[in-house]
């Protein structure tokens, strides 16, 4: 049902609805980490798991493309990924997801496409596709037939695997993916549950998602990292919203 629901929210532009309301954000499981006194703590600036309520956007299906970004590059004279030889994207790589772009550059494509960087929780909710309390997309036990992760060759075009029930792509594993917000380690307990967003200054910007580099706990749909925003690396992609 709720796939049958994600196609006909679908938009033409290669967009899909979110519907309004609430959704738990957060890790809603303890783990051994929970007790420990790990400075910087791992995996638990995540917690506590509340009730956050988004009005509806829109958000990317799938992660922008190489091919995307070639076509922003020659419109707005940005330098291209370090790793483009000659400006250009390599041989057979345009439907690989855009990587090695810095949270700037990221931004600029969005706000040139009349889009943006969706929030942390935005990025959250489309990932859970509606169901809440789940460790990824599709249920609670990691799956290689779902997602790209814990490989050394790199990312796979992007829409490889099945969509979630929002029908958005690739939302755990082969790039993390940029968010608008600046990353808060106590974020979770700022009490803001209404269209959220992270502080108004910072010295890093949330990922969100886990890449193809990551383990398993690293692409759950709670998993929160964090890194400069001038940060350009073959694991780091995004995607945009509206």
């Amino acid at each position: 049902m709720l796939l049958w629901v994600a196609l006909f929210l679908a938009g033409t532009d290669g967009m899909v609805k979110i519907p309004a309301g609430e959704f738990t954000m957060g890790r809603t499981r303890a783990t051994a980490d929970d007790k420990t006194n790990m400075r910087p703590h791992v995996l638990l600036d995540d917690r506590p798991a509340r009730k956050v309520f988004l009005d509806e956007y829109w958000i990317d299906a799938k992660e922008v493309t190489q091919a995307q970004y070639a076509e922003f590059i020659k419109k707005s004279g940005r330098r291209a990924p370090y790793h483009w030889l000659n400006g250009e994207v390599p041989k057979g790589g345009e439907l690989l997801p855009a990587y090695s772009v810095n949270w700037e550059d990221a931004n600029a494509y969005c706000v040139a496409e009349g889009k943006r960087l969706p929030t942390e929780a935005e990025w959250e909710k489309a990932a859970r596709g509606g169901k809440d309390g789940m460790d990824y997309p599709w249920g609670d036990k990691i799956d290689a037939k779902q997602a790209r992760y814990s490989d050394a060759t790199g990312p796979v075009a992007v829409g490889k695997y099945a969509p979630n029930d929002y029908g958005v792509f690739d939302m755990a594993g082969n790039v993390a993916e940029w968010c608008a917000d600046w990353f808060s380690r106590d974020y979770y307990k700022s009490g803001n549950d209404r269209n959220p967003k992270g502080p108004d200054a910072g010295m890093y910007k949330v990922l969100r998602g886990g890449a193809w580099s990551d383990s398993p706990r690293r692409v759950t749909v709670f998993f929160r990292n964090w890194v400069r925003p001038n940060q350009t690396t073959p694991n780091i992609g995004f995607r945009c919203a509206r």
